[in-house]
């Protein structure tokens, strides 16, 4: 596999997902088509409707996406209607094909492909069956043929024993979360956190309470078998508040001004005194368009001769008059 392009960037094609057209979803994924020579994915089968529908197929300058959950595509459903149903040349696969061992024993049946985004190479296969009760996860390095219904690999027999299963993504979702539960201090932070798994893949999103915590969460997650990555893509409150308040003091409708900024899992307050109601509103807008803020409490305080931060140790909010000698400058320099 490319290394410079990372698991969670190749697209998937699972048998059986759904496929969705620009304009709304027809049908499931049914076949791959693969170029033996380049190991490149040249076409899609697709069955359009459930029981009775036809299978038509597609070239793959018509997919704009794909994960495991679904394939999707830059035509419409018309367009869909009126594909051929005329099988392409090369090595066609489905959910039937064999995944067979060079020189062993070992024999499966193809789950999933994932190919490169930029040039539709076969990145991996997911094989069923290669070992008893469990998937596996060969890289195309180990691939050797592509045949029409048959895929062939090459790997000694005691390297294919050491793979990891790869294992579904539900079963990686519940453990992922268990393995969280268990971390008592980042209850609070729960609220604020998307946990995902998709492909494999563990997607961390939202806000946290600190970076730490957020490579707490990473570190924690990176114990559970079958993750193939993990995007930690969290945003900690430390890191929110000084960049956000960089900002204020780059804005030229902000700067210079004692603003404070007061984020709790990346809802904002913004608090501090500000000369005239448009310097508040425009606090509040540059806020609320920062990446990783969820929603502003525009608490600042219009007062024409404001030199000084008017709260600092009340964040929750209040009419606390701590005042504090001179600017706050976290955001102004």
């Amino acid at each position: 596999m490319d290394k410079a392009t990372s698991i969670s960037e190749m697209h998937k094609f699972r048998f059986g997902s759904k496929v969705f057209c620009s304009d709304g979803e027809d049908g499931v994924l049914t076949h791959v088509c693969f170029d033996s020579a380049t190991s490149r994915l040249t076409h899609v089968g697709v069955k359009q409707g459930r029981i009775f529908g036809k299978t038509v197929y597609l070239a793959v300058e018509q997919i704009v996406d794909a994960s495991s959950e679904a394939v999707r595509l830059g035509i419409t459903l018309d367009e869909l209607a009126k594909a051929s149903a005329s099988e392409p040349t090369g090595a066609l696969f489905d959910g039937r094909s064999a995944v067979r061992q060079d020189n062993g024993s070992a024999r499966g049946t193809l789950l999933l492909v994932g190919v490169h985004p930029d040039n539709d190479e076969l990145a991996y296969i997911v094989a069923r069956g290669l070992h008893a009760g469990q998937d596996t996860l060969l890289l195309g390095a180990h691939i050797t043929r592509l045949e029409r219904g048959q895929i062939a690999f090459s790997l000694p027999d005691a390297a294919l024993q050491t793979l990891p299963p790869y294992r579904s993504d539900a079963e990686l979702q519940r453990e992922v979360e268990e393995i969280l539960f268990d971390l008592t201090p980042l209850h609070v932070d729960f609220k604020g956190m998307r946990v995902r798994v998709l492909d494999s893949v563990l997607y961390l999103d939202g806000n946290i309470s600190s970076s730490l915590r957020g490579d707490m969460v990473q570190d924690q997650a990176m114990g559970v078998q079958g993750l193939l990555e993990i995007k930690n893509r969290l945003v900690g409150d430390d890191k929110l508040a000084g960049d956000l308040a960089m900002a204020l003091s780059r804005d030229p409708r902000t700067r210079e001004l004692p603003i404070g900024v007061y984020p709790r899992l990346g809802v904002v307050r913004l608090s501090g005194a500000v000369h005239n109601g448009q310097q508040k509103e425009a606090a509040g807008e540059i806020a609320s368009k920062f990446a990783g803020v969820q929603a502003v409490t525009n608490d600042l305080v219009v007062d024409p001769k404001a030199d000084m931060l008017r709260v600092m140790s009340s964040a929750a909010g209040g009419e606390a008059d701590d005042i504090v000698p001179g600017k706050y400058i976290r955001h102004t320099k």
